[in-house]
This record gives structure tokens, sequence and C-alpha cells, in this order.
């Protein structure tokens, strides 16, 4: 049986940034077996009617912050559409070359994940190419792409909850999937101390100007909830609660055209 790949992107209230995003994504996907999904955290703009239009797999809900819109569609396309692995976007990252899903691919089935070297991190990098065969060995992560094995979200799961509109989301979670055995290594440092390594990919990902949806005060408050989960290594469901479970239940439900 041929590999089921996923490709989700996340967006929020950039409804033309996205809908590039989507033809870049349809130009240079070249992975017969995929299934696109895109997960919206309550936009106004009209991304849910553009999406409906294009027949876009789309799932949506209130407003939610960054990880429970990224749950969503990984959720979506590892637990209900049974996708191997699924590769994730956000809005503004979109693929510049042919068949740049195969070396997310690669490293997903080599590593469980991945994420992206960007050009701006080249101070935390410590060895590697970029490719999936020697991935970079960076001391950061950013979240603008990255690639999940369906096992390393089994044992990993997904992002926290807790955290709610923009910060720090990623890195708890990449961290938490090293620590799993997928994609990076606790290594000690030349001066003594223990560092998380992840591994990055070049990737053939180019980035698209958008309006940002920085927040001090929701990147303070999620830096105190990072500090108290950055060693909390179990496994995580998209909801921390009955009543959060019924309402991600009933956005699963309510995904369009329907899953379920």
């Amino acid at each position: 049986m041929p590999l089921q790949v996923g490709i989700g992107v996340a967006t929020y209230n950039r409804c033309d940034v996205l809908a590039a995003t989507l033809e870049h994504i349809a130009q240079h996907t070249k992975y017969p077996f995929v299934s696109l999904a895109v997960s919206d955290d309550g936009s106004t703009d009209g991304t849910m009617d553009m999406l409906r239009q294009r027949g876009v797999l789309a799932v949506t809900g209130q407003n939610m912050g960054i990880a429970w819109n990224k749950n969503r569609v990984l959720f979506l396309l590892t637990e209900l559409l049974r996708c191997d692995l699924v590769i994730l976007l956000e809005d503004d990252s979109y693929p510049g070359v042919d068949s740049w899903e195969q070396d997310w691919m690669k490293a997903a089935l080599k590593w469980g994940h991945a994420g992206l070297a960007g050009e701006w991190m080249t101070k935390d990098f410590l060895s590697g190419t970029g490719t999936p065969d020697d991935p970079i060995r960076s001391k950061a992560v950013t979240a603008q792409c990255s690639v999940y094995s369906r096992e390393a979200l089994l044992f990993g799961g997904y992002f926290d909850p807790r955290f709610r509109g923009y910060g720090h989301e990623h890195v708890e979670h990449s961290r938490r999937l090293v620590r799993c055995g997928y994609g990076g290594n606790e290594e000690k440092m030349p001066d003594g101390r223990w560092q998380t390594v992840f591994l990055l990919l070049r990737g053939g990902v180019q980035f698209a100007p958008a309006p940002t949806t920085f927040n001090q005060e929701q990147v303070d408050r999620n830096f105190a909830v990072a500090q108290k989960l950055f060693f909390e290594f179990h496994y995580r469901a998209p909801w921390s609660n009955e009543e959060e479970m019924q309402q991600f239940r009933s956005e699963m439900r309510n995904a369009t055209p329907r899953v379920l």
C-alpha cells in the first residue's frame, strides 16, 4: 500500500496569502497520494468561503490560538484520514520547487519529526547540510514548516492546548517529541550543559510577506505555561478536559467536506 501523505495548512485571517500558498502546493507537489487540509482559527475575512469554493477540506471553529488550530489539522489528517505522515505549513510558508514534499517524506520516515532550517537561525546550527540523510543539528527550532510521522504523534501527542494565542507552543511540542525519540537528541555541549538538539531540513520552502499575529502579552503568558511543561514528556491529547474534547469533536464533525 502506498504511503499516504497529509499536507496541512494552519491559517487565520490571511485569505489572500492562504490562496497563494494553496496554488504553490498544487503546482509543486508531485506525489500522487496526498490529502490536503486547512485548519482555520475562526477567520472573519472570507477564508472559509474561499476554501469551500475551491473544494478544499477545511476544519474551523472559534478563535483558540495556534496550538489548538494546528491540532485541528494534525488530528484530522492523522487520526481521521489515517495519513502515515503530515507536513504542516503555516499559511505564509509555501513550496518553491517541484517535488518539495519528497525530502520531508524521507525525513519523517527516517527521523519521525523534522523542522525547517531558516536562514535566520544559522547561529544556532551545529552541523549538517539540511538533507534527510544529513539534517542540520540545531539548538533552535522554528514553526513555519514541520513534518510528523503518525508514529511520532501516537507516542508524543499533539500541541498542548494549554497554550493559547501565540508563542512557545511549537518549541514545547518539538522538545517533547525529541524526548520521545523523534527528531533530535539531548546532547551535552562543550560547556557541560545539556541541550535539546533538533533536526532541520532546507526543504524547498519559501515565505510570503504577511501581517503578524505577534502579541507580547500572549507570548509572556505562554512562556509561563512553557516553563511548567518543558519537563513533562507524556502524551498530550488535543484537549485538556471533557468540555474541550466535546468542542474538538464538534469541529471534526463539521469539517467541510464532511469526513465523519
